[in-house]
C-alpha cells in the first residue's frame, strides 16, 4: 500500500457524512475533492467498509486492497551518483497499471469479502487507460470493487458508471484543533490552517514547508506594493528570482488573500489574521479585490503553461494596478 500522509487523523475521516455504504450494491465509486491525500484517506475508510476489514485496519496493508499507482518508493528515481531523489512526486496511472488491474480482476479475494482496487489520482489517467477501465466498471465481477480518487474530472462515461463521494473541507476551527494534536508551533499551525482553507492535506504540507513563511510574507508584500505605477520596480523586485514552483505557491496565497480583502472591504469577517488583511487592503475596492483574484487565476494558468513566471508576474501586478485605478474612478 502506498503511503498515505493522513492516516493519524482517520477518525476525523471515518466521520464524514458520506452516506451508507451497501457492500451488495458497491462495485465503484469515485471519490473527488481538492485534496489528494484526503481523498486517498477516505478512500481507505470506505475500501475497509465495502470489504468487511474492521476501520482500525483499515491503513494496514492488505492482500485484497490493491492500490494503485504503485508505492512511491518502487518508482524512485536516482539522481547524480545514485541518490534517491526525496521531492515528493504523484505518479501518473499507467497502460501497464491498468492491464495488470484487469489481468487480476477475476482472482478470488484471500480474506475478505471484495476485492478492491484503489486508483489514486485517478485524473492522471489518459483517454486510452479510462476506456481500457470502462468495460470493468460497467461489468466487473461481483467480488471486486473500486475505488478511484481524483482531484480533477474524468471522461464523462468513467464518472457516469461510479457512485460519487465529495470529499468536503473542513471548518478551520477543525483543522486547528486536529494539527494541535502533532504540531508543537502554534502561530504555524494557525497560519497553515487558514492557509489551506480547511484542506487538511494542504495544511499538512504548509508545516512541513519550511519557506512558507517567506511565501506567505512574499504574497502580502506583492499585494501591498501594487498600488501604483511608481511601485512597479519595487514590486518586481520581489519576484525577480521566483522559480516556476515558488511563483505558482505565492499566486495560491495570494488568491485567498485578495478573497479576505474583499471580505474585509464590505465588512466580513476574514479568514487570515484581520491585521494582515488590512495592511495590504489600501487601494481596494471589494469589485477590483475580486477582480484581482480573477486575475491571480489567470497568471496560474499561464504559469502552468509555461510562460515565463517574470513574464506572468509582470502582467498581474500592471493588471491588478489597472482594476485598482479604474474602480475607484
Amino acid at each position: 500500500m502506498s503511503d498515505v500522509v493522513l492516516e493519524k487523523y482517520a477518525a476525523l475521516y471515518a466521520a464524514l457524512p458520506i452516506g451508507e455504504i451497501k457492500k451488495e450494491h458497491a462495485s465503484a465509486f469515485l471519490i473527488s475533492g481538492e485534496d489528494a491525500d484526503g481523498t486517498a484517506a477516505l478512500a481507505r475508510i470506505v475500501a475497509a467498509r465495502v470489504s468487511g476489514l474492521p476501520e482500525s485496519k483499515a491503513f494496514e496493508d492488505h492482500a485484497d486492497i490493491v492500490v494503485y499507482p504503485k508505492p512511491a518508493e518502487s518508482k524512485k528515481t536516482t539522481k547524480a551518483k545514485g541518490k534517491a531523489d526525496d521531492k515528493p512526486k504523484r505518479y501518473a496511472i499507467s497502460v501497464d497499471d491498468i492491464r495488470e488491474i484487469i489481468d487480476s480482476l477475476y482472482l478470488t479475494p484471500f480474506e475478505l469479502d471484495k476485492k478492491v482496487f484503489i486508483i489514486e489520482n485517478a485524473e492522471s489517467m489518459s483517454e486510452i487507460c479510462q476506456n481500457k477501465l470502462l468495460k470493468s466498471l460497467e461489468e466487473p465481477p461481483a467480488r471486486v470493487c473500486f475505488i478511484l480518487c481524483a482531484s480533477g474530472r474524468l471522461l464523462p462515461t468513467v464518472e457516469s458508471r461510479c457512485n460519487r463521494i465529495e470529499l468536503p473541507a473542513f471548518d478551520i476551527v477543525t483543522v486547528e484543533r486536529e494539527l494541535d494534536k502533532y504540531h508543537k508551533d502554534r502561530n504555524a499551525v494557525m497560519l497553515a490552517a487558514r492557509a489551506s482553507m480547511g484542506n487538511l492535506g494542504l495544511a499538512e504540507r504548509i508545516l512541513k514547508d519550511p519557506g512558507f513563511a517567506d511565501t506567505y510574507s512574499s504574497a502580502k508584500k506583492i499585494i501591498s506594493l501594487a498600488t501604483g505605477s511608481r511601485n512597479f520596480a519595487h514590486v518586481a523586485a520581489v519576484y525577480e528570482k521566483f522559480t516556476r514552483d515558488k511563483t505558482d505557491a505565492v499566486l495560491g496565497i495570494m488568491e485567498y488573500l485578495l478573497a479576505d480583502v474583499a471580505r474585509f472591504c464590505i465588512g466580513s469577517p476574514t479568514v487570515f489574521d484581520t491585521r494582515d488583511i488590512e495592511s495590504i487592503s489600501k487601494g481596494f475596492t471589494p469589485y477590483s479585490a475580486a477582480l484581482a483574484c480573477e486575475s491571480v487565476r489567470t497568471a496560474r494558468a499561464r504559469n502552468s503553461a509555461n510562460c515565463m513566471p517574470q513574464a506572468v508576474m509582470d502582467n498581474l501586478i500592471l493588471k491588478i494596478m489597472e482594476d485598482k485605478v479604474l474602480c475607484q474612478v
